[in-house]
């Protein structure tokens, strides 16, 4: 009969493209979708019985003709196919699981790996496919990572998550599977050599749901973290990323807390407390110890597990070590978890790893493990630091950011503390430079009218322009944290760079603003106002507001032309219009002028006089 349990295997691909040939033979060729009530008629083809009813109705003149073959058939012979109307839904059913199964082809991703350089690289299309896409962007999302030297059943325990969560989407019990299932997934298969280091992550989140609200959960398993002892900056690189992405964190030992794992989970816990800083988010929400290979098999499981990380806190208080580790077990977000050793039939299995390997003692309580932790998933929902809500697309985002300034070249780091520093220090600049856009928004905001704007002369703008950054830069040095001279001398040439540069580009767009305001005044000026107004009253009326514009803006001489052609004819207007043109052009281009060419002290007489020998120059 064979175990009821087994897993369905996909099928062959011969298989497969049998089912999808009869699928076609099943749609019927009226309608062309899958038979419903399917009838036979006397030529033997088959048919949707609506479907043939009306085309037969429509046909009258040629008789009760087959569509296919076009013999003569009696229209009162429709035999139902019931064998066929079960067949249909039966393959129906195989084929859409298998499209889907085609579809979501699941499997490890490597969303953070190292170059051939030694450079952190994103994989950023897998940042939009699992976090920034529409389907989840909006959802909480929530964290499983496994931290823990290589080789040590990290990927194992992984596997037998993604089991239950398959379940736990479908709205099933958590279920690690049948027992003769072998075992799928992350690469988990006993050896000493351990997978390519960085952060692989499931190709898909799985979507849970509870009263109404969507969760998206994803799966991460961390390469190279502890790896302390060969490239130390990739690993604390790596391990900072494991806390970004973490909402429960699984510390997976073995054996028992050793001065290494205690002296790496110290490093661990520092560098998420800084990065949690950095980053605005919460540190560390629940941590678990995870002790495998536990030798009192009689004593495993939750509550022997608390009593253990007791044991351990009371050890660390005698000393002055691991102080960071000390004050962390004793919170309420830190549990344990003891798993005796799961038997000799898991190694003799061919990397199979089914639980019908598993020593029944161990199958069981890895069972109560991973149970618990899918029923309580909805605990684990990835917070700030205010405690709000963290979505699937902020969570995409700063992962964007992180990496990308640790691909910054200049920034190296040996410890917690050092990246700390580069996180604050990015900070620091990125603020410098909201500023100075801001202050752009604030001078000259969308919709400023062009009396303002011809209010402040490009070469005012640029004083303004240049006081501001100047300010921004000495307010950016002040704060720089955690370099010496040398590097710090190097940041603030590199934030003095990009204040130039975008400075610049504001003046000179600024510069073109203002000249297409004195054109555009310059033709209000001449003869614009007077096909506005009606009459003389409304003529009269237009041109007091723009004299008054124009006499503290433009000097008195151009408020004296708009007086004076108020009551000028429509004609004379038009004229004007010209004229007022070329007056705004002139003073453009002269401003413009000024902005390329140094004023030499002494020779800058502001006004009135000057924009009088351009009007006259025009006329």
């Amino acid at each position: 009969m064979g175990n009821t349990n087994k897993k369905q295997a996909a099928m062959p691909h011969d298989v497969s493209s049998h089912f999808h040939k009869l699928e076609e033979d099943i749609t019927c060729s009226i309608c062309l979708f899958e038979l419903d009530q399917p009838v036979s008629i006397t030529c033997g083809h088959t048919f949707c019985e609506k479907c043939i009813s009306s085309y037969w109705d429509n046909t009258q003149l040629l008789g009760s003709r087959c569509p296919e073959c076009r013999m003569i058939c009696p229209r009162d012979q429709l035999i139902p196919v019931h064998r066929l109307r079960n067949l249909i839904t039966n393959v129906q059913l195989v084929v859409k699981e298998e499209q889907a199964r085609k579809e979501y082809r699941d499997g490890p991703i490597q969303l953070v790996f190292t170059d051939s350089s030694g450079k952190l690289q994103l994989d950023e299309t897998a940042v939009t496919s699992l976090f920034l896409n529409d389907n989840v962007s909006n959802y909480p999302a929530c964290l499983i990572c496994v931290i823990g030297e290589k080789r040590r059943g990290k990927s194992f325990l992984m596997n037998y998550i993604l089991r239950a969560l398959r379940s736990r989407e479908q709205n099933q019990p958590p279920s690690l599977g049948g027992h003769d299932d072998a075992l799928e997934g992350f690469d988990w298969k006993a050896g000493t050599d351990g997978v390519t280091k960085g952060i692989w992550i499931w190709s898909r989140p799985f979507i849970v749901e509870k009263a109404g609200e969507k969760m998206a959960v994803y799966v991460v398993d961390t390469e190279g973290s502890l790896d302390l002892d060969g490239d130390r900056e990739t690993s604390i690189k790596l391990s900072a990323l494991s806390m970004i992405l973490s909402s429960y964190l699984i510390f997976n030992v073995n054996s028992n807390l050793k001065t290494t794992e205690l002296d790496y989970l110290e490093i661990y816990l520092t560098i998420s407390e800084l990065t949690g800083k950095s980053f605005s988010l919460n540190n560390l929400q629940h941590l678990d110890i995870l002790v495998r290979d536990w030798q009192n098999f009689e004593k495993c499981g939750r509550g022997p597990g608390r009593e253990y990380i007791d044991h351990v806190t009371e050890r660390l208080r005698k000393g002055p070590e691991h102080r960071l580790v000390f004050e962390t077990l004793r919170s309420p977000s830190v549990t344990g978890f003891l798993l005796p050793n799961p038997g000799k039939g898991v190694l003799r299995s061919s990397g199979l790893g089914k639980l019908s390997d598993m020593d029944e003692e161990f199958r069981n309580l890895l069972t109560d493990y991973i149970t618990e932790l899918v029923r309580g998933i909805w605990q684990y929902k990835r917070s700030d630091i205010h405690g709000d809500i963290v979505t699937c697309a902020r969570l995409g985002d700063v992962l964007k950011e992180f990496v990308n300034i640790l691909q910054n070249e200049k920034y190296r780091f040996s410890s917690p503390v050092e990246m700390f520093h580069t996180f604050e220090n990015q900070k620091i600049a990125n603020d410098a430079v909201k500023k100075f856009q801001s202050f752009k928004e604030t001078e000259v905001p969308p919709g400023t009218s062009v009396f303002k704007v011809l209010g402040i002369k490009p070469g005012d703008m640029r004083s303004k322009t240049d006081k501001i950054a100047s300010r921004l830069l000495d307010e950016y040095a002040s704060r720089l944290v955690g370099c010496t001279d040398r590097d710090k001398q190097e940041l603030v040439e590199e934030m003095k760079s990009n204040l130039q540069n975008e400075q610049e580009k504001f003046c000179a767009d600024y510069s073109k603003r203002f000249t297409k305001c004195a054109v555009t005044v310059g033709v209000a000026v001449g003869g614009g106002v007077l096909s506005l107004a009606g009459g003389v009253v409304g003529a009269a009326v237009a041109g007091t507001v723009l004299a008054a514009e124009a006499i503290t803006i433009l000097g008195s001489t151009t408020a004296t032309m708009v007086a004076s052609m108020v009551g000028g004819s429509l004609t004379m207007g038009a004229i004007g219009g010209g004229v007022g043109a070329g007056v705004g052009k002139a003073i453009g281009n002269r401003e413009k002028k000024k902005q390329e060419t140094p004023v030499e002290e002494g020779s800058s007489q502001e006004s009135s006089n000057d924009k009088e020998r351009l009007v006259k120059k025009n006329l």
